[in-house]
């Protein structure tokens, strides 16, 4: 039923958004120009009759030959048949309505702009930043092949195109050898089934941490409030004052998912007998006993595993993310949806994992390496790395990774103090990650097109019915190129991620321009300052902005940075340079605003933000990124 629905939606969407407009192709891309998907497939039945038979029985069949944006991995009439001997049926006939639209919608990506359908020429290392039509990722993995010196690429890891590039008038369909399948067991089941994580098996089991890993895939509540104010999925017109009146999308529906990065029996055993422990699951619980409970040494006593204080359960929790989060996302995704013309920089991203009140730090392994991600690197230690032969592992709810080395919070908590703590704000939203939305905007509408999106998809951002929430992106004087914008009459309260107890200035990150309004900033509930105002420029006299050229010598640099901070601002990062040309810190309207200087506790922090323009519905707040700047940086703090 939940598919049929599915289909409706569909239906409705490609009818408002059909486009003639003609598909860039590949490369090396074999062109039909007067054949549509269908009708490329109904003639060549020798190939694809099979899965052009399920395509009829779930209506999709009309919907392919019509205008559209369609990237299809179609199987052979031979992958079908392996399909049906592996599950014991005869032929899809013996399949129920809805195992036939899901079979269907994974293998179908569509799009409402031709620049996403997607030829060889532009897949991405790891995985298309569309969803399938099923609401599943498509991975993308290429292995080369030394013998006939020729690169195999594999969709969702073990589907092999046998053809590739076949461009039809509404997109590209690439023939597969094996048929494109989902897991339909959650992330605790797929990990117990494989015998290389036997012992984090059995700890996520008797730490009762699985049940954590166990919920609803689908956000319903999230689904209800987006059938109130766009009940027909054609978009929602924007408040924002710079786009006031446009169309824009809500995402049709917000998975919950999860992340696991798993050491294997074998690696657990060479670091439990390297420290001295015996190489077994006694040994491990010993041996995070050592770790967690140096840390929280007041929990030491606490031996219920089961209790989210016990050191064991700690050690377990710190492995485990609540997003979905591929191998090549942990970096790239910043620059997903929208490369052409950008360049990644070298910004840690800091991740809050199911252990309470820690985070984990994730960095690109060298500047030459900037996909490749290693966690927790500290001083004179080389970090914890994906293995890259063994990542992305799908579940129906998330995925898992394995890794190389045990990761633990040991030394990073010390770290974080002296440390600038950067995070762009996408990032303290996980579904953001999980389904898709961070760096995919939609291009058919051209730069800052984005999305609006409706109360109840985020669990750590709240606003009122009066605020409408979008996301930006392909921003050049952002950070990380996105941003959070607040229109109409805005009143929304943000949860901030935890970070080891001290003093810290607390900053955000945002571009000011005439569009944007007068805000009043809390923090747990306590205003900070006096209402800001984001219409005002760095290089108006009350901030006293002046760029580092025209000022020249390093002395004259720093006397004006200096008077910036007293005054409570500071200019941009200089360490961002999207669009190739200038750093942020060079943009008079990037502003850092200090909004809190004090002592923070080691848990979540509350930050409301609330227009006081109770007749001005046409305005806007923007959110960058934000920053914890501990005390010990304060004096030396680069400019980065």
């Amino acid at each position: 039923m939940k598919y049929i629905a599915c289909f409706l939606s569909l239906l409705l969407w490609v009818v408002s958004f059909q486009s003639c407009q003609d598909i860039a192709e590949g490369d090396a891309a074999i062109t039909f120009h007067d054949e549509l998907v269908t009708s490329f497939l109904e003639k060549n039945p020798e190939q694809y009759s099979d899965f052009l038979g399920l395509m009829h029985a779930t209506g999709m069949a009309d919907l392919l030959n019509a205008y559209g944006n369609y990237t299809c991995f179609i199987p052979t009439n031979a992958a079908m048949r392996d399909y049906y001997e592996k599950n014991e049926i005869a032929s899809s006939a013996d399949m129920t309505d809805e195992d036939k639209f899901e079979f269907v919608y994974n293998h179908i990506v569509s799009a409402k702009s031709p620049d996403d359908v997607y030829f060889s020429s532009r897949f991405p290392k790891d995985e298309l930043p569309i969803l399938s039509l099923s609401n599943r990722p498509v991975s993308i993995r290429s292995v080369v092949d030394s013998i006939r010196n020729k690169v195999q690429i594999f969709i969702n890891e073990s589907s092999p195109i046998i053809i590739l590039d076949q461009k039809v008038h509404n997109g590209v369909i690439h023939t597969l050898g094996r048929v494109m399948t989902s897991s339909k067991i959650q992330l605790p089941g797929v990990i117990d089934n494989d015998p290389r994580f036997s012992l984090f098996s059995r700890a996520l089991k008797e730490t009762g941490l699985e049940r954590e890993l166990m919920v609803s895939q689908e956000n319903e509540v999230y689904v209800a409030n987006r059938k109130l104010v766009d009940p027909n999925g054609t978009g929602v017109v924007s408040k924002a004052g710079s786009q006031s009146n446009e169309i824009k999308p809500t995402p049709a529906i917000c998975n919950i998912e999860f992340t696991a990065l798993i050491e294997s029996d074998e690696t657990y055993q060479a670091a439990l007998s390297a420290a001295g422990f015996t190489p077994d699951y006694e040994g491990l619980k010993q041996y995070a006993a050592s770790i967690y409970g140096g840390l929280y040494p007041n929990d030491r006593g606490i031996t219920d595993i089961t209790n989210r204080n016990n050191s064991f359960n700690r050690f377990i929790a710190y492995h485990l993310l609540n997003m979905r989060i591929s191998y090549g996302s942990f970096l790239g995704q910043r620059a997903s949806g929208y490369t052409e013309g950008y360049v990644e920089t070298a910004y840690s991203e800091y991740l809050e994992p199911l252990c309470q009140n820690t985070l984990m730090e994730v960095r690109p392994a060298a500047m030459n390496q900037k996909d490749i991600p290693v966690f927790n690197k500290r001083r004179g230690d080389k970090g914890v790395r994906i293995i890259a032969s063994y990542c992305n592992k799908e579940a129906k709810n998330g995925l898992y990774h394995e890794i190389d080395r045990v990761l633990t919070y040991e030394g990073l908590s010390d770290e974080l103090q002296v440390k600038r703590i950067r995070m762009d704000a996408t990032t303290l939203l996980p579904e953001m990650t999980t389904n898709l939305l961070r760096g995919n905007t939609d291009k058919s509408g051209g730069q800052n097109r984005g999305w609006v999106i409706p109360q109840g998809f985020f669990q750590n951002l709240t606003y009122t019915e009066e605020t409408q929430m979008q996301y930006w992106g392909k921003q050049a004087s952002n950070v990380d190129w996105d941003e959070l914008l607040f229109a109409g009459k805005y009143d929304f309260t943000l949860r901030l991620p935890p970070v080891p107890a001290g003093t810290y200035e607390l900053r955000i990150g945002y571009t000011a321009n005439t569009k944007r309004g007068v805000a009043q900033i809390f923090l747990d509930h306590k205003p900070c300052g006096i209402p800001l105002d984001l219409t005002v420029t760095a290089d108006k006299p009350d901030i006293g902005w002046k760029s580092d050229a025209s000022l020249k010598d390093p002395e004259s640099i720093a006397e004006n940075d200096k008077m910036m901070r007293n005054r409570g601002y500071m200019k941009g990062p200089g360490g961002a340079d999207p669009n190739r040309s200038s750093t942020i810190r060079n943009n008079s309207s990037a502003v850092r605003k200090i909004i809190y200087t004090g002592y923070l506790d080691n848990k979540p922090h509350l930050l409301q933000i609330k227009s006081v323009e109770k007749d001005r519905s046409d305005r806007e707040f923007m959110l960058d990124y934000i920053e914890f700047a501990p005390r010990a940086i304060w004096e030396n703090e680069d400019t980065d």
